[in-house]
């Protein structure tokens, strides 16, 4: 489905020396969809590049409050239990950088993962965050198989996800984590459900919630939050998508194989 439009390119005397080919593909076009999809990956990569550069100095100045803190209220168990998991991350961070910067974004260092251990940690990053919005996170889980994972990849993409929800519930609400086993074109899978009690995506920007340039209020990065998201499940083999309609809340449903190097180890 394309417009073309050819036109006679002229040289200096006058005379046609070429021609100038336009071609304008409608929103159904195959190609002009994927042709939007690399403009915004591209867009992510210059806005990343410049970012990665730029949050290495103040990431060191954290970590040296952190370490000073730690000393400072050593006989405080609930600030350092905090205090360890900001130093986790922050050496994790660095790493990522390190690896982001010499290598693509997205070459991942799978190994064997506890879903629910993951969930468990984004519920702990995120509980202050979440009290201070009167929000409630409920899990619901099943008996699920260890994944093969790179788990800071995916607890990124977790995270992006729990605190579009967060940014939702102005007037706070529950998250619910639901993980459930299933079938999904002839191969099994492990569904990992993150449910808000917040008013829901309308129908019509379902479709356009994944665009960097069409986010909404649910994404205030730019849109970026879960088109990245989407794009670090898709490269586990994997598939993001939105349960919702308006005043209902909203499902964010991710799908990840269920295979497994572990055999029949399973989440706790």
């Amino acid at each position: 489905m394309v417009d073309a439009t050819i036109s006679p390119i002229h040289d200096n005397d006058s005379a046609i020396s070429g021609a100038e080919v336009a071609m304008v593909a409608s929103k159904r076009c195959l190609s002009m969809r994927e042709s939007d999809h690399l403009r915004s990956l591209i867009d992510i990569g210059k806005v990343s590049a410049t970012l990665a550069h730029g949050v290495r100095n103040p990431l060191n100045a954290i970590k040296g409050a952190v370490v000073y803190l730690k000393h400072r209220y050593a006989s405080d168990g609930t600030f350092v239990e905090f205090a360890d998991i900001i130093d986790e991350e922050i050496a994790k961070l660095d790493a990522f950088i390190t690896r982001f910067l010499s290598t693509s974004l997205l070459e991942m260092e799978k190994s064997p993962s506890d879903i629910h251990l993951l969930l468990e940690k984004v519920m702990k990053i995120t509980s202050l965050q979440a009290q201070e919005r009167k929000i409630t996170f409920v899990s619901d889980y099943a008996d699920i198989p260890f994944l093969d994972i790179d788990a800071f990849h995916l607890e990124s993409a977790i995270l992006n996800i729990v605190n579009n929800a967060m940014e939702a519930m102005a007037h706070g609400g529950t998250i619910t984590f639901r993980t459930r086993t299933a079938i999904s074109s002839s191969k099994k899978c492990v569904t990992i459900d993150i449910c808000d009690s917040g008013p829901g995506v309308p129908e019509s920007e379902v479709r356009t919630i994944f665009c960097p340039s069409g986010g909404t209020v649910r994404d205030k990065g730019r849109g970026f939050g879960l088109f990245i998201a989407r794009e670090i499940v898709q490269h586990h083999g994997g598939s993001l998508e939105i349960l919702s309609s308006k005043g209902c809340g909203a499902t964010v449903r991710l799908c990840l194989p269920a295979e497994s190097s572990q055999g029949e180890q399973y989440a706790g």
